[in-house]
């Protein structure tokens, strides 16, 4: 079994061909396919939808999240919150924020700033 990390609304390639299962695939809800880029995954639903076609060709897919604070990689896979995360909220915290003095203080900044941003 091939596993590849991939990140929320970032385009990348399946690295095997997908044949009939092409249709399949841009039909799921969440995920994008434009010709040169690849695809593109919205959400943990649209992900979990397509690892149930991909599994077939011995490929899973893997997200990988940024920290809301800081903005490191996190391994949702590695995450000790990963039994009671809701998985469809891109607002993460890595190992280093999470157990920060100020963590509270700083997430709220941090949230204040996106939705300020735009």
């Amino acid at each position: 079994m091939q596993v590849m990390k991939i990140k929320y609304g970032e385009p990348f390639r399946i690295p095997r061909r997908l044949g009939d299962l092409f249709k399949d695939v841009v039909r799921i809800d969440g995920v994008d396919y434009v010709r040169g880029a690849g695809f593109t995954v919205r959400d943990y639903y649209a992900l979990s939808n397509l690892n149930k076609i991909l599994i077939r060709l011995g490929l899973v897919l893997l997200p990988m999240v940024t920290c809301t604070i800081c903005g490191r990689d996190v391994d949702c896979e590695e995450c000790e919150y990963t039994d009671v995360c809701r998985k469809d909220v891109n607002l993460c915290l890595c190992r280093e924020c999470t157990y920060s003095e100020d963590v509270v203080d700083k997430y709220r900044l941090s949230v204040r700033k996106r939705v300020f941003k735009g």
